[in-house]
């Protein structure tokens, strides 16, 4: 898209080449007068095709006539140009010859009576300035079905670069992307305001030219209350209106808000909540298009949802280096200490009875037990490591070993068969499981595992006979720290994250008991042992 302010004469001829440009003269008046410039028919086939670099590139319409047009290349070429940009065509005769070469033009306008003589008070009457007047608007920015298509390239590749952006280059590609859009859509300005308590701070600012960037306060922009419901606010300006077209533009009627640049304000919304606004400001007239708006609020989206996802992304990295810290303090400040009592109680062992010696001996083992599953909740990373065939029942056996309960018993179908796991993560697994049940089933709890199929897939339940799992519970029962008896709180959260791991799922409800399901994917499907 382009600022047009030049009517372009096509042709050689030097008398309609005079008469255009005191058809110009005559049309308007004023510092925004637009300027008459004349380009031969050849000049125009030799030019690039770089639009930038187009004679045309600046019109805001086209004079030519039908001994230019009559060869098809400058037609085909007139015929091209944006939807936004009127042709004019000066016909030599009222002929059906004449007629069809303008159609050839895509003309949408023919001027085909003699010019009048250019003489003083009769040189208004020449019917090329009415002609102009009506298809013209000199200065006001147009936005056609081809500007559209070119900026809808501009805002696809805006996208794939936003969409790609690491944290140490939003700043970077935010601006350049802004650039690029102001650029292409024929803009002077695009600030992007983002909110910062009650204030909205102009973080990021295209202006090629210098602009007010100062903070505003949402009543501070129009249409605040649209703003406020995730409605885009749209100001379109026109120039003045007046009587005589040739009447200087000072002594033009002016309107309220009429030197009011044109703008286009959309909300930036993220999770329905407006974290700012981006402004687009033109100072040229310019009627904004629905087309037009709609492709500048999807500028806003992307802008929106790359500035939520990299402080997603940043809040992400804070707790991650919180939990790091906090996974060092545990490995060292709380586990040398443990080590210390661990091996002083290994000196007193013979020293004391096996009554006083086992209580103290199962608290540090509990301790050991404890820290290294606060770990494993703070490990940055994968949660399992390398996964191989493995008999499930043969590791419930070992992890069985580990359970502190004379008492408990344990049942293992013929039928569980083998996956494919990390065998230590799996353990871990029903340790914390068998853990579970004993602490709210009691030490004499009986639990059964066997294999199950259904609509869902292969997988396998871990089930005992205590008073199960309460309804209000369920959806809480996997989240750290959460608990019903009086344990840590963190056994279930490590059983969901490896289980989740392997890509796996969990879940549990209560059959006399509480019963976990494990359903298996494809890769992992339990086999025979």
């Amino acid at each position: 898209m382009h600022r047009r302010s030049v009517v372009a004469y096509v042709g050689d001829g030097p008398d309609v080449r005079a008469r255009v440009s005191r058809a110009v003269e005559t049309a308007w008046a004023g510092p925004r007068a637009p300027e008459c410039r004349a380009t031969a028919p050849d000049a125009l086939l030799e030019a690039s095709e770089d639009a930038d670099l187009q004679p045309l590139a600046d019109a805001c319409g086209i004079v030519t006539t039908t001994e230019a047009a009559t060869d098809a290349s400058v037609a085909d070429r007139l015929a091209a140009t944006p939807d936004s940009v009127p042709v004019v065509v000066v016909l030599e005769a009222s002929t059906a010859e004449e007629f069809r070469v303008a159609l050839r033009t895509d003309a949408d306008g023919v001027v085909s009576a003699p010019p009048p003589e250019a003489t003083g008070a009769n040189s208004d009457v020449d019917p090329l300035v009415e002609r102009l007047i009506d298809a013209v608007d000199p200065g006001r920015v147009r936005f056609g079905s081809d500007d559209a298509d070119r900026l809808r390239e501009v805002l696809l590749d805006s996208g794939s670069t936003l969409m790609s952006t690491r944290s140490d280059e939003v700043d970077t590609k935010i601006s350049w992307t802004m650039e690029n859009v102001g650029e292409h859509a024929e803009l002077d300005r695009i600030v992007c305001y983002l909110r910062d308590g009650e204030t909205f701070e102009p973080t990021y600012a295209w202006c090629p030219e210098t602009c007010d960037t100062a903070p505003r306060q949402i009543d501070e922009f129009p249409g605040e209350a649209r703003l406020s419901t995730f409605e885009n606010v749209v100001h379109s300006s026109e120039p003045p209106e007046s009587a005589d077209p040739s009447a200087d533009e000072s002594d033009a009627p002016t309107e309220e808000g009429a030197d009011r640049p044109a703008t286009v304000h959309v909300p930036l919304v993220a999770d329905w909540n407006l974290i700012g606004v981006l402004a687009f400001e033109t100072d040229a007239w310019r009627t904004w298009t629905d087309e037009e708006v709609a492709l500048y609020r999807t500028f806003g989206d992307l802008i929106a949802y790359t500035i939520a996802r990299n402080d997603r992304r940043l809040e992400l990295r804070r707790r991650t280096e919180q939990l790091e810290q906090f996974g060092s303090v545990v490995s060292h400040d709380l586990r040398n200490p443990l080590n210390v009592l661990s091996g002083y109680l290994d000196l007193v062992e013979n020293e004391v009875s096996q009554s006083t010696y086992e209580p103290m001996d199962r608290a540090v083992t509990r301790m050991e037990s404890l820290i290294d599953n606060l770990l494993m909740l703070a490990k940055r990373g994968d949660a399992i490591g390398e996964t191989e065939p493995i008999s499930v029942a043969g590791v419930a056996e070992e992890a069985w070993q580990t359970v502190r309960a004379p008492d408990a018993t344990l049942t293992i179908a013929d039928d569980v068969g083998r996956i494919r796991a990390d065998p230590l993560r799996l353990r871990q697994v029903f340790e914390n499981l068998f853990r579970n049940a004993v602490d709210h089933a009691g030490p004499s709890v009986a639990i059964e595992i066997g294999s199950r199929t259904d609509e869902a897939g292969d997988g396998m339940y871990i089930a005992d006979d205590g008073p199960g799992v309460p309804p209000d519970v369920c959806g809480s029962l996997f989240d750290p720290g959460f608990t019903t008896a009086d344990s840590s709180g963190i056994g279930l959260a490590i059983v969901d994250r490896i289980v989740d791991a392997h890509g796996w799922e969990v879940d549990v409800h209560n059959d006399d008991g509480a019963v976990f399901e494990v359903s298996f994917e494809a890769e992992t499907t339990a086999t025979p042992a």
